[in-house]
C-alpha cells in the first residue's frame, strides 16, 4: 500500500474511533494531517453517522470559526444541519483562505457523510466576498452573505444558487449589499434580503432560521423592500461625509471625527446616527486595508497617513499605532516612529520577533526610546 493511502486509511480508522459530542459547538476541531488547521464544529442533536447531512461552511474575515458557529446552532439543530466554521480563512492572501477551506472540506468529507447536494456556505465582510466566489464556482447550493457582496460588485452573469443577503442598518457596507439583492431580483435570481439593527457582524441569531430555510427551499424567494427616502438621505450622507474624511487635512479630520462621534452616540435611530456610525466604521476599515497595501508597496509616506487617520478614528488600536510607527520609520520620520512604536507598546503590541524582523528599525535600533519600547514589552 502506498504511504498516502496508508495515511487515509489511518485518518479513517482514526475518525471512527473519535465520537464528537453532539448538540454543542466545539471550538476546536483539528484537521487530520496538519495541526495548524482547525475548524470550529456543531452536529445537530439528531446527528448519526448512517445517514447523509446537509452542511453550512462559514467563512469569519477575522478567524473566529466559533462565531458563526454559535450564531447558527440553535436553528441549525432543529434543522437537523451540521455547521463548520474556519479557524484559519481569514481577510488577507487568498491562498491562505483557499487552503483552509480545502482543509475543511477534506477533513469534514472524512468523518461524515455529507449530501454534496445539501453544500451551503456563510460569510461575513470577505468571508461573505470568499463564500460567494466560492459558490459560483463549484457545486454549493446556497449562501449567506453578511456585510459584503460580491468582489468589485461583479455579479456573474448566471447565479445558479441561492442568495440570503443581510446587513446591519449601521453596516457602512449596507447599501453595496442591498443593491446586490435588487439587481439578482431584477434578473431573476434567487434572493432574498433582511436587514438588522446594529453594524458589520454576522447576521443576528433572531434570523438564522429563515435563513436556512431559505436556503433549504422551504420559503420562496422575496423581492427587498423599495428604498425609503430615509435609506436614501442616509447613503448619500455616508458618501459625502467618507469623502470629506479621506481628503480633509489632520485638523479638519479631528474635527469631524468629534462630530460624528457625537451623533454616533445619540440615543435615537436616525439618518445622523446610522450615517456616522458607518463613516466611522468604514473609514477605519479603508485605512487599515490601504494602509497595509501601501506599507507592504514600501510607500511609507502614503501609508503614514492612513494609519494617522486609523489610530484617530481608534485610539486603542495597537496593531494600528504598530504599523503607523514603521510607516513613519520608513519614510525617515524619527520623532513620529519611536512616538507611535512607544503608543503600540501602552496600547498592548507584545510582537518582539515582529519588531526585530523589520529592516524599517535598522536605522532607529540603537534610539534610547527604541530600547525603552522593547524592554517595556519584556516587563
Amino acid at each position: 500500500m502506498r504511504p498516502v493511502a496508508c495515511l487515509a486509511a489511518l485518518a479513517t480508522c482514526v475518525f471512527a474511533a473519535e465520537v464528537l459530542p453532539k448538540g454543542r459547538v466545539l471550538d476546536q476541531v483539528v484537521c487530520a494531517g496538519d495541526e495548524r488547521q482547525s475548524y470550529a464544529l456543531y452536529l445537530p442533536p439528531q446527528y448519526e453517522p448512517g445517514r447523509r447531512w446537509p452542511v453550512l461552511y462559514c467563512l469569519d474575515p477575522g478567524a473566529r470559526g466559533r462565531i458563526p458557529v454559535a450564531r447558527f446552532a440553535e436553528a441549525a439543530g432543529r434543522a437537523g444541519w451540521i455547521v463548520v466554521g474556519s479557524n484559519n480563512s481569514r481577510n488577507g492572501p487568498s491562498e491562505i483562505a483557499r487552503e483552509a477551506i480545502q482543509w475543511m472540506l477534506d477533513d469534514t468529507h472524512q468523518r461524515f457523510l455529507i449530501d454534496d447536494s445539501r453544500v451551503y456556505t456563510a460569510g461575513l465582510s470577505g468571508g461573505a466576498r470568499l463564500a460567494l466566489a466560492w459558490a459560483a464556482s463549484s457545486r454549493v447550493a446556497g449562501v449567506v452573505a453578511c456585510g459584503a457582496g460580491f468582489s468589485a460588485g461583479a455579479i456573474p452573469k448566471q447565479v445558479p444558487f441561492r442568495i440570503y443577503a443581510t446587513a446591519g442598518v449601521d453596516d457602512f457596507n449596507f447599501d453595496e449589499v442591498y443593491a446586490m439583492s435588487r439587481e439578482l431580483d431584477r434578473r431573476g435570481f434567487p434572493q432574498r434580503f433582511s436587514e438588522f439593527p446594529g453594524g458589520h457582524d454576522w447576521l443576528p441569531e433572531g434570523l438564522t432560521a429563515s435563513a436556512l430555510e431559505f436556503l433549504s427551499g422551504a420559503v420562496p424567494p422575496e423581492p427587498p423592500p423599495p428604498a425609503s427616502p430615509a435609506q436614501k438621505k442616509t447613503a448619500e450622507r455616508y458618501t459625502r461625509l467618507s469623502e470629506e474624511i479621506a481628503g480633509g487635512d489632520e485638523r479638519a479630520q479631528r474635527s469631524l471625527v468629534q462630530v460624528l462621534r457625537r451623533d454616533a452616540a445619540r440615543p435615537e435611530d436616525g439618518v445622523d446616527r446610522r450615517a456616522a456610525r458607518r463613516v466611522l466604521t468604514g473609514s477605519f476599515v479603508t485605512s487599515i486595508e490601504q494602509g497595509n497595501q501601501l506599507l507592504a508597496m514600501k510607500k511609507y509616506s502614503e501609508a503614514a497617513r492612513l494609519w494617522e487617520l486609523a489610530v484617530l478614528l481608534r485610539p486603542e488600536y495597537a496593531e494600528g499605532w504598530y504599523s503607523l510607527a514603521v510607516s513613519a520609520a520608513g519614510a525617515h520620520d524619527k520623532r513620529r516612529a519611536l512616538e507611535a512604536l512607544e503608543r503600540a507598546v501602552a496600547s498592548g503590541f507584545r510582537d518582539r520577533d515582529r519588531i526585530a524582523r523589520d529592516s524599517a528599525w535598522e536605522p532607529l535600533r540603537k534610539e534610547p526610546k527604541y530600547a525603552e519600547a522593547l524592554a517595556a514589552i519584556g516587563k
